[in-house]
């Protein structure tokens, strides 16, 4: 596995890791509909859901830049960027401020899955058009229809959907950056001068 995709599972790990305590803490938080930023507004659970936020973003930046320096495609790195400051700033828009921050919140999570969809589908297109990339890719759309159907309040499974709209996602990103290992080792035994 490439270091990039070792950050990358790191940081979707202690991601995945510090929501599931914030459950622990308040099952309340699945319950009646409740996205996982009901978890920014709750004393008791605020600091375990910054921290999932904070370890993922900073490790996706920092994947970002070894990637800057491989043979992964520019976008591949700009990508992960742009996906970091969509979390930064759905994470600095609690919902339960007033009502413009409520509207921004609201409107940068909507951006927020929207470019990780087309981000995803660029990623499956350019670097992982396998069995496994497609699947993660339609995992993570059906989890974004559920989330979409609760947000409408046709169901009620707000938190399941987007749940695993981000694990598919995040997965998808490893395996990607675990691809770019391999294709990058390739093109170094390629250029490698015989005989070495």
């Amino acid at each position: 596995m490439s270091t990039p995709a070792r950050y990358l599972l790191v940081g979707q790990a202690g991601f995945v890791a510090f929501l599931v305590l914030c459950a622990i803490i308040d099952p309340a938080g699945l319950q009646a509909n409740h996205g996982w930023s009901y978890y920014a507004e709750h004393q008791e659970t605020v600091v375990p859901y910054l921290l999932a936020f904070t370890i993922f973003i900073a490790l996706t930046f920092r994947a970002a830049r070894l990637l800057d320096e491989s043979s992964a495609p520019h976008a591949f790195a700009t990508g992960l960027r742009y996906l970091s400051l969509f979390l930064i700033l759905d994470v600095a828009t609690p919902d339960t401020v007033n009502a413009f921050f409520y509207w921004a919140h609201d409107a940068t999570s909507a951006l927020l899955f929207l470019y990780e969809l087309g981000f995803a589908a660029w990623i499956v297109v350019a670097l992982v058009p396998t069995r496994l990339g497609g699947a993660l890719l339609a995992t993570q759309f059906a989890g974004g229809i559920v989330a979409m159907l609760s947000q409408f309040h046709v169901i009620a499974s707000l938190g399941l959907g987007i749940f695993v709209f981000q694990l598919s996602f995040g997965l998808l990103l490893v395996v990607a950056a675990a691809l770019v290992q391999v294709q990058e080792s390739d093109f170094e035994t390629a250029r490698a001068p015989v005989g070495r």
